[in-house]
């Protein structure tokens, strides 16, 4: 008896290549949570919220279209019995005991502040009951986020991102203070350690970085034997630990005074909880190496697993025994991230009433026509009343029996005059490769040697490649389609050719397809082979600048194979050429 919890970065809900059901049933899990949906309300679509087997529950970003958002699909089985958007507790939506409210976290924000960190849709929380293998029942609250990621370009998202990271530990604390426990699943856009990253070396001062040492502090120690230890108990036992690797606190590793001289930093460190939560994955493979979820793309670095781990799940110290594995699903392709899922004993009890938050309430799914108003402004129970009762469906139009003697006789005369325009139409159309070739009579010796003396190596390339669907276009016409062959161009009827004159017929085609493929490559010439790299003698790959700078946007060619640390031999190797202007 157990559940699976999945969480993957899709980079894009509308990117997905099959339909929802199909989707959610291929994870196999009883609760699905996607980040990075790239959906405002405005553009989700009800096949895409709505879900047969399956409630709902969103996230959008309230600045920009296309950005951000995450979302939370739930089975049956495992129906919330309370759901929020978002951690401020100032969107829809409520949970168990108040613990989703302002008024609950530790530490002290301006309602400014919270609007800011939750305007771009980076969490939905959902709360479940489990029933373990006692038999005990047990709140847990599942928290589904989309961290920031630091833009180089833009420092002063670093100070966005840790006080995203500061408010996810404080609503954990509050809803866990309410006798809950607390999962939070997603993109935390941060490799904790260095066994989390393919190459730390090239990060100047990997361990100082803020993002890692606030992480520090959130995350329970482990010493890496199955046995969680406090932070402050491990720096003080480090040598215990010898050849392990020691995640002691922030506050004990850099020094009170230190961070005294640096204030910035310190209130960007300090937390107002000591709320901890533990990464279960590196529970169960504590020294598991190249255990990576996300990959760039454009360097095609998935194939040589030159990646970062930076999807997690998270859970307190209390639910851990329910825990039984942590999962990453490097083959499940479909996205720049894997999936990765824990398995939890026990079972979900449902609830038999979905929150006011979930999707399937949302009014543009309900039928219910909306007002232009009702986007400024709260709607009361007695205008939603009026609303109902004043639009009433529409009645079907009287069809008289004059009507319909009539509307049969346009169908009879259309329908003649569709089959007389359809026979005439099959009589004289032409296919567009018949505008490039010459007659197959006016064919003469000369021709031919012209075509065979002009014909480039660019061309020669177009006829290879295409010429086979041009003959198989124009060859297999048969009399049903319609079509013809270049014979029947001409105004002749289609027949069946006789034994002796199929030789001749298959003579002249290819003369005709010749002239066709010559034409077409007149018209539009190739492009140029692809250079072979030095490291591998491999074709390269064309790619372009995307970084602004005096050469965005120019092309280029690399080596095809994907990026990896130096030395790799598997690895793209260092061939690089500009694409002539």
């Amino acid at each position: 008896m157990s559940l699976r919890i999945l969480s993957w970065n899709i980079n894009g809900l509308r990117s997905l290549k099959t339909g929802m059901k199909e989707f959610l049933t291929s994870l196999e899990a009883d609760i699905i949570c996607l980040q990075e949906t790239k959906v405002t309300r405005d553009m989700l679509e009800e096949s895409q919220a709505i879900v047969e087997g399956y409630s709902s529950y969103f996230s959008f970003s309230r600045k920009r279209n296309g950005y951000s958002g995450v979302a939370t699909f739930c089975s049956q089985r495992a129906t919330p019995f309370a759901a929020q958007e978002g951690l401020s507790g100032l969107f829809q939506g409520e949970l168990r005991g108040g613990s989703g409210e302002q008024a609950s976290l530790p530490g002290t924000w301006t309602e400014e502040e919270l609007k800011d960190l939750d305007s771009e849709g980076r969490a939905v929380v959902t709360q479940h009951l489990i029933k373990d293998e006692n038999g005990k029942e047990r709140a847990v609250a599942i928290i589904n986020v989309y961290c920031p990621r630091v833009d180089p370009e833009k420092p002063e998202r670093r100070r966005f991102k840790l006080h995203f990271y500061e408010l996810l530990r404080q609503r954990a604390a509050a809803v866990s203070g309410m006798d809950s426990h607390v999962i939070i699943v997603g993109d935390i856009n941060t490799s904790h350690k260095r066994i989390d990253h393919c190459d730390p070396e090239k990060s100047e001062a990997f361990e100082s970085r803020l993002e890692r040492r606030y992480l520090d502090n959130f995350l329970k120690s482990l010493c890496f034997d199955g046995h969680e230890k406090d932070s402050q108990d491990e720096a003080k036992s480090a040598p215990s630990c010898e050849g392990k690797e020691n995640s002691g606190g922030a506050l004990d590793s850099l020094g009170v005074s230190e961070l005294e001289q640096e204030d910035e930093e310190f209130q960007l460190l300090s937390s107002s909880t000591n709320f901890q939560v533990i990464d279960t994955f590196r529970y169960f493979h504590p020294f598991k190496e190249e255990a990576f979820t996300c990959w760039n793309v454009s360097t095609n670095s998935r194939s040589t697993n030159y990646g970062t781990r930076i999807d997690y799940i998270f859970c307190d110290e209390g639910f851990l025994p329910q825990v039984k594995d942590s999962l990453i699903l490097q083959d499940v392709m479909g996205s720049d991230h894997c999936p990765i899922a824990v398995v939890v004993a026990g079972m979900f009890v449902p609830s038999y009433q979905l929150p006011p938050c979930c999707t399937k309430f949302f009014p543009e799914f309900r039928g219910q026509q909306q007002k232009l108003s009702s986007y400024f402004q709260p709607i009361s129970a007695s205008e939603k009343q009026n609303n109902l009762s004043i639009h009433k469906p529409l009645m079907p139009l009287k069809v008289t029996t004059e009507n319909m003697q009539n509307t049969s006789k346009r169908k009879n005369i259309v329908g003649k005059g569709k089959t007389t325009d359809k026979k005439q139409c099959t009589e004289k159309q032409r296919s567009i490769s018949s505008f490039f070739s010459l007659k197959t009579s006016s064919l003469t010796n000369s021709s031919e040697d012209f075509i065979d003396d002009e014909k480039s190596n660019c061309e020669s390339q177009i006829s290879e490649n295409s010429g086979s669907d041009y003959t198989s276009g124009d060859t297999n016409h048969t009399c049903d389609s319609g079509s013809q062959s270049s014979e029947s161009s001409q105004g002749s009827l289609c027949s069946t050719p006789s034994q002796s004159d199929k030789e001749d017929t298959t003579g002249s085609n290819r003369k005709s397809n010749h002239t066709k493929n010559q034409g077409w490559g007149f018209l539009m010439k190739g492009p140029k082979p692809a250079p072979v790299c030095s490291g591998h003698k491999e074709p390269c790959v064309l790619q372009t600048v995307k970084k602004k700078g005096p050469n965005i946007n120019r092309q280029f060619y690399a080596c095809a194979r994907g990026v990896g640390k130096e030395g790799d031999p598997n690895a793209r190797c260092n061939f690089f050429k500009w694409v002539s202007r």
